[in-house]
């Protein structure tokens, strides 16, 4: 398979070594399709390919470490795994993110239950993933009645909405039509009920206490590895190549439970000079801006591994290759009273409210930000007086400040 064809209706922009007959090949977009190991449905840019057959990357990983493990060392083998090379390190690969799709789906005949992970590509649209055992049963050209709530022990109503429609032309069945609460943010976790044919409930469930994470205040539960990617590009800093660097270590990193990025220099450095609008910056501010990070705390050092496909893993496996890796970790603490003060998404209630300018991230969707939507975010951070680049960040758009209410 080569760089440019096609593969499951998505254009091939990466292919890597072949392993024992299967090619692992990168899709412009994500894909659905079955994995021929795991009988599993997938939703995923990376896809193995044996003949006919498609692989999840994660059934990949274990074929792969099936191979490794039966090799048998070749005499003089010290059992040492080789070197890396700084070629190869800069191309590592980095397993899918959660898609957002439904999971532990619980269809108990007269209500289905299912669970899923808000993404920047549902506040975008206005969506909410449905599972199959929704979509075999309720008509699409009926509209529906959501309610939002807030779970745990005291459960209170936060706002209603009817006409929500079902959609079934994409790859995946869609709610469309839904306006998620401005204190709603990539990662928040829902768990969503669907009964008399026609109700649905979406349940955010609060933490013990809010958090700030990263920055950001956070009131419901989340996934800290979502957060991380879909929020890099809002925290601005006075230096621009600095700011490059974190955006690319936190939207292509390999992603831990907590939130942490990790990224092989060589890898961060290239995609960094890649990935710049505009002026790319050289390599060595690159490697300058490293540094400062590190020396200031904001980066540090961990050790993970990579496999014999490439693929980047933390912490490091027995067996692998070691590798050295740049770390951000987002810092997390209990949000205290001046920064609920200062939290606009606090004042939410369904009455009319003011919603703060904010970036949405696009770029995974394949599109790019308005003329618009980026003279209007250039306008809004001089007027401002942030600091840093007043250019709109790679892969986001960008909402003016807006009234929203029932």
């Amino acid at each position: 398979m080569k760089v440019g064809g096609g593969l499951l209706g998505k254009k091939i922009v990466k292919t890597y070594p072949q392993r024992d007959g299967v090619q692992l090949v990168r899709l412009a977009a994500v894909a659905s399709f079955t994995c021929a190991r795991c009988g599993q449905t997938k939703t995923a840019k990376l896809v193995a390919v044996h003949g006919d057959d498609r692989y999840c990357n994660g059934c990949y990983g274990r074929m792969e470490a099936s191979a490794s493990a039966s090799d048998q060392p070749s005499p003089g083998d010290t059992g040492r795994p080789p070197a890396p090379r700084t070629e190869d390190l800069a191309e590592v690969v980095v397993g899918e993110l959660d898609s957002g799709s439904p999971h532990s789906v619980v269809n108990a005949g007269l209500t289905v239950d299912w669970k899923f992970h808000v993404r920047a590509e549902h506040l975008l649209h206005g969506t909410c993933p449905v599972p199959a055992e929704m979509a075999d049963r309720a008509a699409p050209q009926e509209p529906l009645d959501l309610t939002f709530l807030r779970g745990r022990h005291r459960i209170r109503v936060l706002d209603e909405q009817k006409g929500v429609r079902l959609d079934l032309k994409g790859d995946e069945p869609i709610l469309t039509g839904l306006a998620w609460q401005p204190f709603v943010l990539p990662g928040t976790r829902v768990s969503v009920r669907w009964d008399t044919w026609r109700k649905l409930r979406l349940a955010y469930t609060p933490l013990d206490e809010p958090v700030v994470f990263g920055g950001t205040v956070v009131r419901y539960a989340f996934d800290p590895r979502i957060m991380t990617r879909e929020l890099a590009a809002f925290d601005a800093r006075v230096d621009r190549v600095e700011e490059l660097v974190l955006i690319a270590l936190r939207e292509l990193g390999y992603l831990d439970e907590k939130g942490r990025a990790l990224l092989p220099r060589e890898a961060l450095v290239r995609n960094t000079v890649e990935r710049a609008q505009g002026e790319r910056p050289a390599v060595q501010k690159i490697r300058g801006a490293i540094e400062r990070l590190l020396s200031r705390g904001i980066l540090t050092w961990e050790q993970g591994s990579v496999d014999r496909a490439a693929r980047l893993h933390y912490p490091a496996r027995r067996g692998e290759t070691p590798v050295p890796l740049l770390c951000y970790a987002p810092t997390l603490r209990v949000a205290e009273r001046e920064d609920l003060r200062d939290d606009a998404s606090a004042a939410y209630s369904v009455s009319a409210h003011r919603v703060a300018g904010h970036l949405m991230r696009i770029g995974h969707l394949g599109k790019e930000a308005s003329p618009e939507a980026k003279a209007a975010y250039r306008e809004d951070h001089a007027r401002a007086g942030l600091a840093g680049p007043h250019e709109l960040p790679r892969g986001f758009t960008y909402v003016r400040e807006h009234e929203r209410g029932l």
